[in-house]
């Protein structure tokens, strides 16, 4: 079985996590879409990944920005490689671009699956029209459709009726082992890792560690992710630099293990999620994770067992879960990570990922 999978590099954290655990009898051509800014994984990385790992690599690279019509022609490119190959299934992992998206409603609908992260945008989402245009340009072309959790296959039905509609969990993420660091023995330390963006509530935990700073200083925050406005939304509500550690850029791929081995938790104060990348990367280290009660959590979160939640409604809560992290005792902590652990080999084993995508692969070519 030929599948041409289609993606861009923002989405290749997960997939080199997936691709090489396909069977000997699925063929994968990988075509990456390489922006040109901002790439989180860069070409020789991908290409390194799949020479390693016997995967057909085509690299698509992007002079301009998405929406900038000179990139028609490459657009048309893509479609030209995907003709040649003649693959049975064409997965494409959407991204929410209006040209590319129009240029790939001459695929073949009875052997073409669209992978929808987000079948309604964020709040505050940039370009937040464009990109709705883009998802209803596939949505309204194509019948097969792979969501990444439930809620969001609901959401893919209830609007747009009857579609035949898989549902795969992403896979945990690595990035390399974790090296071994020297944690300060009289202080835990909160991550927040990540793309900075309004839905995630950064701003949220920066006023929480602010008001926990007034009692106890017991604790340091590290912030490390790009964002495009840090020096007038968010380093303004730092009000004890002294316990926050701001990494404010690209984090390189083999930088991300460290972060995590410096952190004790994980903190997640998102407003809105459907699947989060930074969830999969905590839980494929073992880091617990303290998260907001956003309905993309529930699925993939058990409080208790993966960490703990906090309401984004009631005042307070998120400085409750903090709090309560820097007092819980090393032993109650220890068994928290035993049973995160139990958790992801049980939910996330690779071995399930896999059967369900090639039962989808092998149902569209029947």
């Amino acid at each position: 079985m030929k599948v041409y999978y289609l993606s861009s590099s923002a989405f290749a954290d997960n997939q080199i996590n997936l691709l090489h655990h396909f069977p000997k009898d699925v063929s994968v051509t990988y075509n990456v879409i390489i922006p040109v800014k901002n790439s989180n994984y860069s070409e020789a990385e991908i290409r390194d990944y799949c020479q390693q790992q016997d995967i057909h690599f085509i690299p698509t690279r992007l002079k301009y920005r998405f929406r900038d019509p000179r990139l028609l022609s490459t657009y048309y490119g893509i479609l030209a490689n995907i003709r040649r190959v003649n693959p049975d299934v064409i997965f494409v992992a959407n991204f929410d671009q209006i040209y590319l998206n129009a240029i790939l409603l001459t695929l073949d609908k009875s052997k073409t699956i669209i992978a929808m992260h987000d079948v309604v945008n964020h709040s505050n989402t940039a370009f937040d029209k464009l990109t709705t245009l883009g998802k209803k340009l596939l949505i309204n072309k194509f019948d097969s459709f792979l969501t990444y959790s439930k809620p969001q296959a609901t959401i893919l039905r209830e609007k747009y009726g009857k579609k035949k509609i898989y549902t795969i969990p992403l896979p945990l993420i690595g990035f390399g082992d974790m090296p071994v660091v020297q944690k300060p023995a009289d202080k835990k330390t909160f991550l927040f890792f990540g793309f900075i963006l309004p839905y995630k509530g950064l701003d949220l935990l920066l006023r929480a560690i602010s008001k926990l700073a007034e009692t106890r200083q017991d604790f340091q925050l590290i912030v490390a992710g790009r964002s495009s406005d840090w020096e007038e939304q968010y380093a303004p509500l730092i009000k004890h630099p002294e316990l926050v550690s701001a990494n404010i850029g690209f984090i390189e791929n083999h930088d991300i293990p460290a972060y995590f081995a410096k952190a004790d938790y994980l903190v997640l104060p998102y407003r809105d999620t459907t699947q989060s990348g930074p969830l999969m990367i905590a839980y494929n280290y073992n880091i617990p994770v303290l998260a907001s009660n956003a309905e993309g959590f529930h699925e993939f979160f058990e409080n208790g067992t993966t960490g703990y939640m906090f309401n984004l409604a009631k005042q307070g809560d998120l400085e409750r879960v903090l709090d309560e992290a820097l007092d819980r005792p090393d032993e109650e902590y220890k068994k928290l990570k035993q049973k995160l652990a139990a958790h992801t080999h049980q939910h996330f084993a690779i071995t399930q990922l896999v059967e369900a995508y090639v039962d989808m692969f092998k149902k569209t070519t029947s």
